[in-house]
């Protein structure tokens, strides 16, 4: 890795209940919360703004137009920065709990890319990245934490 890169972070979940079923409240209402801690975080750069339309709003087949379905979608500046938040802040105990809200994946939920400082990446480059990685797997235009070991 060079420093003239950022990375990019694409995930998605399916909820198991609709947003607004009290089943899910203790995730939805926290959203706000943690995405605040993601933005005063070291090495935040950017995020896609909602959430709860994520990726569904653009009709994306692998989500089916299911409106349980929520994703996030971030850029940072270095792997470490994004790996701490994920983990390290209170957005690893929500982490932590996710089967109180998601329903189980049967695949990966998430893709990293490595893109250019000042590159806003669009949802449709994410889809790209996404189908790549659900397709192929793993590569140098899409990975996992997996692949970055300890970067």
């Amino acid at each position: 890795m060079t420093a003239a890169r950022h990375i990019a972070h694409f995930n998605w979940g399916k909820l198991r209940a609709p947003v607004g079923d009290p089943r899910v409240a203790g995730f939805v209402d926290a959203v706000g919360r943690v995405n605040a801690i993601a933005e005063r975080s070291p090495g935040f750069v950017w995020r896609h703004g909602d959430e709860m339309a994520g990726a569904v709003s653009i009709g994306w087949p692998l989500f089916a137009r299911d409106d349980r379905v929520v994703a996030s979608f971030s850029v940072w500046e270095r792997p470490d920065d994004l790996r701490s938040f994920v983990y390290n802040t209170v957005h690893g105990a929500f982490f932590r709990r996710r089967e109180e809200w998601f329903e189980p994946g049967t695949r990966v939920n998430y893709a990293l890319w490595w893109i250019a400082p000042g590159h806003v990446p669009k949802m449709a480059e994410a889809r790209d990245r996404v189908d790549r990685l659900v397709s192929d797997g793993p590569s140098e235009t899409v990975f996992t934490f997996d692949q970055l070991g300890t970067a």
